[in-house]
Order: C-alpha cells, then sequence, then structure tokens
C-alpha cells in the first residue's frame, strides 16, 4: 500500500494527471462530444465549459509544478 502512495509523490504520476486533467478539459470545453448541444441556452455562464476552463488552468498548474520542482 505504501508502494501507491510513494507513486503519487513522482514527478511521473503528476505528468499523467496534468495530461488527463488538459484532455478532460478540452472534452468539456466541446460541445458536440459532452452533449452540451440539448443544454437550454438561457444561462449566462455555461457551467460545464467553465470546468472545461477550470482543468486546462489546473493542468498547467500541474506543469509548471514539474517544470519547477525538478
Amino acid at each position: 500500500m505504501n508502494e501507491i502512495f510513494e507513486f503519487f509523490k513522482t514527478k511521473k504520476a503528476t505528468i499523467i494527471f496534468s495530461l488527463i486533467a488538459f484532455i478532460g478539459g478540452f472534452l468539456f470545453l466541446n460541445h458536440s462530444v459532452t452533449g452540451n448541444v440539448i443544454i437550454n441556452e438561457s444561462y449566462y455562464i455555461d457551467i460545464i465549459s467553465l470546468i472545461g476552463i477550470l482543468l486546462i488552468i489546473c493542468s498547467f498548474i500541474l506543469a509548471i509544478y514539474t517544470i519547477k520542482h525538478r
């Protein structure tokens, strides 16, 4: 069990999570992939797109953290 926790502290795990967040962010931004085409457009802020933007920002933060902490 301790080996699993040690893996999450590695640089490789940080890169993997950064890539997953980046890809997931773009999937949430693309309305045709996630089915947001049928959502009512009466909302000013689209929550799903906001989640996508937050995931992309998190992926950039993880990438910068990985580069700075070698």
